[in-house]
């Protein structure tokens, strides 16, 4: 396990009700995440959201549990809808239901972590910056703009190579640079990106759409955030 998943397996650890759902699976069979919030009298939104992040880690198994049904119930108004559908008169779809199901993989939880592993910090980072850029975007096309939108594509896919080639050789190849290196990176394709946002929206209202996007990573990434002074680059 890297650095990055022991980090993250130990926050979701340290939540209030993540060692009572580990410890409902420990009997070795599949369970539904409703299953799980019954026992436990909890919010079925509270055990899958545990369920899902204990997958994604790896400290327990899942699998799909498919359970089609149709979009018509046993209503009044729903029996009438039923007929209609038998009779031609309304269309009628299967809807895709499907859950999924959990089990733990142990009954012991253990923890391998590579300590040597120093590109933990550096994936993170990375991570962060996706997550800024694809909101920022995200934002830029719900604000109605896709001449800025295709501008700013333009610019960070043809005229940032470096940035592209950087986070390659510094995530996959080993290669040096560093933190400071990618920072510096980013913040060029920021004042890029900042300048074609500005002249397009205008100032307050392009500052309004990138602090949101820093906001989104930063919910995401709080603790790195700060420690590795990733707003910097951001700084408009």
């Amino acid at each position: 396990m890297d650095q990055q998943t022991f980090q993250q397996a130990i926050g979701l650890l340290s939540g209030e009700h993540s060692l009572s759902i580990l410890r409902s699976l420990r009997d070795g069979n599949w369970h539904l995440s409703s299953e799980v919030a019954r026992t436990l009298d909890i919010h079925t939104t509270t055990a899958s959201k545990f369920l899902q992040r204990f997958a994604e880690l790896g400290l327990v198994e899942r699998q799909a549990h498919d359970s089609r049904t149709f979009d018509i119930h046993t209503t009044t108004a729903s029996k009438f809808l039923q007929r209609f559908a038998e009779l031609g008169l309304v269309e009628r779809q299967a809807h895709d239901s499907r859950t999924f199901e959990y089990r733990l993989r142990s009954s012991h939880l253990r923890f391998d972590v590579d300590l040597s592993d120093d590109a933990g910090p550096l994936r993170e980072v990375v991570d962060f910056y996706v997550v800024y850029f694809q909101s920022l975007f995200e934002k830029i096309r719900s604000f109605g703009a896709p001449t800025i939108q295709t501008e700013m594509e333009h610019r960070l896919t043809t005229d940032h190579q470096e940035l592209r080639r950087a986070v390659f050789d510094q995530m996959i190849v080993g290669a040096q640079g560093g933190l400071d290196y990618l920072r510096e990176l980013v913040a060029e394709v920021h004042r890029d990106l900042w300048s074609v946002c500005e002249q397009g929206l205008g100032e307050v209202p392009a500052k309004g759409v990138f602090q949101a996007a820093l906001r989104d990573a930063m919910t995401l990434y709080p603790d790195l955030a700060y420690r590795c002074g990733l707003t910097r680059p951001l700084e408009s």
